[in-house]
């Protein structure tokens, strides 16, 4: 139960986020989605967003990303401070295009660890 409370603790988060800076964003119900976050750009452009989290700072399981034109990943790396709502965690937005030059592989099993994503943090312009 503590990774899914994560993984909506961080969808919101982003959303919120989102909001913050007037990007109109919606986050999608499902129990099994590969989109978590449909953005709306000023262009009437739409994007979708898979937000991935994890409350230590190693790695996040990306099996289930899809590389998809105008899709995008935020990685929400709470540092083992999830329960410290005085403290934001680290957000990394990657186009999921990319995803490939950021994973690592353990037999069935892809990976990010935050190390291969660290020039990718805080970049919500990608968003806009």
């Amino acid at each position: 139960m503590k990774s899914y409370n994560t993984g909506i603790a961080a969808e919101y988060f982003i959303i919120s986020q989102l909001y913050r800076q007037n990007i109109e964003a919606h986050i999608t119900i499902g129990n099994k989605k590969t989109i978590d976050i449909r953005i709306i750009t000023s262009e009437g452009k739409a994007l979708s967003l898979d937000v991935k989290a994890v409350r230590s700072y190693s790695s996040l399981i990306i099996n289930n990303v899809e590389k998809k034109e105008n899709h995008y990943i935020a990685f929400v790396i709470y540092n083992d401070k999830f329960e410290k709502i005085d403290t934001l965690p680290d957000v990394f937005i990657i186009n999921s295009m990319d995803i490939e030059k950021y994973a690592t592989y353990f037999k069935k099993e892809a990976r990010v660890y935050k190390r291969s994503i660290l020039n990718e943090k805080d970049k919500w312009d990608l968003l806009k």
